[in-house]
């Protein structure tokens, strides 16, 4: 076959998605179990994702990338989507405790206090792919695969557990597909992936002024002073809880790192094909700082009583700010596939995947200092997602579509966090490809993703770990969670 020219002073489709690269990393909102993103394509939004043996454009690099030899010549797809979440949190008792004190926990928040705390996001993808030869093809496809966005009220009752987090990704995904055979494709890729991090959450220092005072009353009950002992007491009874001296802590971390993916799509007859597609994991270790904030409303003679005797070690008050790292390890998945062309007009489709989330155990930020870790518990199980979709031609240049989704969530409900408030999801979708000319076409989507209502109940105590660096706050309350999302992709041929 011989390779396509491009027209003169048309751009080379790679330069496109090259220039395209730093969008891609505008991910927010998670849309798929855990945090995957799972929005990579509108033309497969259009079934809820079951359509990954379809291979009608180059967005088929992400679900599978041996589809792009059944494409001739240049194919280019570029994405972008629109993504409405509306999550809202409903207090039902959240409280902040000094163990071993004698103080009764505190409230932070308002019973039946509710808020909203997701926005409004738009993120682009992008694909290209060049037939070289009746048996080869490559491709490149520069995809958001991991990605969530999540920014609580300052003052929310889970403001020790957590006030935003953001998880920003992008993947270079270089593949070469091969036809084995005129039946059976295969293809393998490079996942050069880079992420970045941040958080932040609110530090409640009156704990360590409190926790101080008590250890100073001890001292002076042992000393024979019980009334200065009393009056110390009642000092930290009044300053534990006290929002007014909250200080912060903020963690941020970016990385690069390598994975790799693999597929094979088989026809066995006209009009119906099987694929298989593995994506391994990868290895990230976002490496950056922390930065923590001491609040101003607290004396500084107090400051300097914390870090001298009798209130040294009473707290991990070694909050200067310094290096800090965190490990993640994005799971690896596999996706089995089938599309079945009923009629000239009609073709149904399906798709299930298994992920490996249980390799997510804890969120562990390992500070420079001697600052101990600050751990938030996961233990995430395996999670799986069954997708069925169909299509008809409504006309010679129309194309509609529609699927069902269920995503089963890998978060136990007895360590849903703030920072990954996941549930089982179903979702809705309708979409539709109108080619405009022959070699240019354009697809719309529009999805209903719905979570299961879900509780939260986590307390921010290193699963006892010590020396804990830990707040003692407890996030308690109910998730309500729903999203709309549209899509729209353009493709063209050359």
């Amino acid at each position: 076959m011989t390779p396509h020219r491009l027209p003169a002073g048309r751009r080379h489709p790679l330069a496109v998605a090259l220039a395209l690269l730093p969008l891609a990393m505008a991910a927010s909102h998670v849309q798929a179990a855990g945090y995957r993103f799972g929005t990579q394509s509108a033309a497969a939004e259009g079934t809820a994702n079951a359509n990954g043996a379809e291979a009608a454009d180059a967005s088929t690099l992400f679900a599978n990338p041996a589809g792009i030899t059944r494409l001739n010549g240049w194919n280019v797809s570029a994405v972008l989507d629109y993504v409405d979440a509306n999550a809202r949190f409903t207090d039902q008792g959240s409280t902040i405790s000094l163990p071993g004190s004698g103080l009764q926990p505190r409230s932070t928040a308002t019973v039946g206090d509710s808020f909203k705390f997701a926005k409004p996001a738009v993120v682009p993808h992008m694909y290209a792919s060049y037939r070289a030869s009746d048996t080869l093809a490559y491709g490149l496809g520069i995809f958001v695969p991991w990605g969530t966005k999540i920014e609580y009220r300052p003052d929310w009752g889970g403001r020790y557990n957590l006030q935003k987090v953001e998880l920003k990704s992008f993947s270079f995904n270089p593949n070469v597909a091969w036809k084995a055979t005129p039946e059976l494709s295969l293809a393998g890729g490079v996942n050069l992936q880079y992420m970045e991090g941040k958080l932040r959450r609110a530090v409640p220092y009156a704990s360590a002024y409190a926790k101080g005072l008590l250890a100073a009353a001890q001292q002076a009950s042992g000393a024979g002073a019980p009334g200065l002992a009393l009056q110390l007491q009642q000092q930290a009874a009044q300053v534990f809880g006290n929002p007014s001296y909250d200080g912060s802590i903020a963690v941020e971390g970016k990385d690069w790192s390598l994975g790799f993916n693999l597929a094979l799509l088989w026809e066995p007859t006209a009009g119906t094909r099987v694929g298989l597609t593995y994506r391994s994991s990868v290895n990230q270790k976002l490496k950056g700082s922390a930065d923590w904030t001491q609040p101003s409303t607290l004396p500084a003679n107090v400051l300097a009583a914390i870090t001298g005797a009798p209130y040294n070690g009473t707290s991990a008050l070694d909050h200067n700010d310094s290096d800090a790292s965190v490990s993640v390890r994005t799971p690896e998945s596999v996706s089995l596939h089938g599309f079945h062309q009923l009629t000239p007009t009609v073709a149904v489709m399906a798709d299930y995947t298994w992920t490996r989330d249980s390799r997510l155990k804890q969120l562990r930020i390992d500070f420079a200092s001697t600052t101990p870790d600050s751990i938030t518990p996961e233990h995430w199980k395996n999670s799986s997602k069954v997708s069925i979709g169909a299509q008809w031609k409504a006309l010679p240049s129309v194309l509609l579509r529609a699927g069902y989704s269920r995503d089963l969530s890998p978060v136990p409900s007895i360590t849903r966090s703030p920072a990954l408030p996941d549930a089982h999801r179903t979702w809705l979708a309708l979409g539709a490809n109108w080619a405009v000319t022959d070699a240019t076409s354009v697809d719309f989507s529009f999805g209903h993703v719905k979570l299961k209502d879900a509780s939260m109940n986590i307390t921010d105590d290193a699963e006892g770990e010590t020396p804990c660096n830990c707040s003692f706050g407890t996030a308690r309350g109910n998730l309500n969670t729903k999203a709309t999302i549209v899509g729209v992709q353009f493709n063209v041929k050359f």
